[in-house]
């Protein structure tokens, strides 16, 4: 091993001093600036993403993203109409006796066959079921089909005991007197017009013409009901009769944003002039259009309108079995035409072009080379 002396290294410093030793270190410093540079630039591209590979190169090297499979199904175009929501079967209940009211349902309660619909001197009135109103006193001994009508709807309040038919005998009065205790009556075995009130099924209090502590007498008005079914009238256009039969089944939007299905119950035969929002004529120009009735299937919680206008939705044209991909699915194709993104089991995309059919529901009728049930789609987010 050497050991520098004082001498040589005094000769390494002067020689670094001299003209040769200062251009060595320039060239160190120069080689080090352009490593840092370069270094700079790939850190760069790294985050630009200089010198990476061709996007276009190959689709399916990335992930597709969203997808959807091609769907086997029915769609279906639908015409938007105007309806009113509301209660159907207007009618009116007029008082049998003379007296003193004593007891009134509140507006909009709802009232079942057996139930009490209001009081004269203490005394209920119930609603029965039944098409024919009560106009006689029935007793042992009567005969008629008011008789089978009483019977029939007693019968269905769960009291036995007797032969629902035309007569009135000792059995059906048995029957009559339980019935007058479990209401609150005299238990007579007689069947007073004044005591029952007939309708087809429940009845809702859609207004009152009397109030608690007010006299009334036979015939006089006591009350107005709607039936307990909620529904929807729509005056439909003429040109639209086509679009709906009964029975059909319809989508309905209701105020607010909520939606229920209903059936068709009934659809008008004679044409009319379009009413205004008062129930009389427009006047001249209104559309020709014929009553269509829809029954609620289901209200949603919180749709308290008793009247209120809503959209129905009637299904103007259909295909069946056909292939359906979502909208969004579609891609214009640069050559004019739309095409589909095919996901293969790879991973990989391939546009396929399309021809399309209907348009419906969010969701497009598509055919084409390749294009069958199952097949993976691309759907842009």
């Amino acid at each position: 091993m050497s050991v520098e002396t004082p001498a040589t290294v005094t000769d390494q410093l002067a020689d670094e001093e001299s003209p040769r030793g200062r251009g060595r270190r320039l060239k160190i410093t120069i080689v080090t600036l352009v490593l840092l540079l370069v270094a700079a630039l790939a850190a760069m591209g790294a985050v630009l993403g200089w010198g990476g590979p061709d996007k276009d190169s190959d689709s399916g090297a990335s992930a597709p993203g969203a997808t959807a499979q091609v769907q086997r199904t029915t769609l279906e175009e639908r015409k938007s109409v105007d309806g009113k929501l509301g209660y159907g079967g207007g009618g009116s209940v007029v008082s049998g006796a003379e007296g003193v009211v004593t007891w009134l349902p509140k507006g909009g309660k709802v009232i079942d066959p057996g139930g009490k619909l209001y009081e004269v001197d203490g005394k209920p009135v119930s609603l029965l079921r039944g098409d024919k109103p009560a106009f006689r006193t029935l007793a042992v001994g009567d005969k008629g089909e008011d008789v089978r009508q009483f019977e029939q709807a007693l019968s269905e309040l769960g009291y036995g005991g007797f032969t629902v038919d035309n007569e009135y005998t000792e059995l059906t009065a048995y029957a009559v007197k339980r019935w007058q205790k479990q209401v609150g009556l005299p238990q007579s075995g007689e069947v007073d017009p004044a005591n029952v009130w007939f309708a087809s099924g429940s009845v809702r209090v859609s207004g009152k013409d009397v109030k608690v502590g007010e006299r009334t007498s036979p015939s006089a008005p006591v009350m107005s009901t709607t039936s307990g079914d909620r529904g929807v009238d729509v005056p439909l256009k003429v040109e639209d009769r086509e679009l709906v039969s009964k029975g059909d089944q319809v989508d309905v939007e209701l105020p607010g944003g909520g939606k229920a299905t209903g059936t068709v119950t009934s659809v008008g035969s004679v044409a009319k002039e379009e009413q205004s929002d008062d129930g009389n004529p427009d006047g001249g120009g209104g559309d020709t259009v014929i009553d269509v009735v829809i029954k609620l299937d289901d209200v949603p919680k919180g749709q308290f309108f008793d009247q209120a206008p809503v959209k129905v939705a009637l299904v103007s044209d259909s295909v069946e079995d056909v292939l359906a991909v979502p909208v969004g699915a579609l891609t214009a194709l640069p050559g004019g035409g739309y095409g589909v993104s095919v996901v293969d089991k790879n991973g990989g995309v391939k546009d396929v072009e399309v021809e399309t059919g209907m348009f419906a529901d969010g969701q497009v009728e598509i055919s084409g080379d390749g294009i069958k049930e199952g097949t993976e789609v691309v759907v842009p987010e």
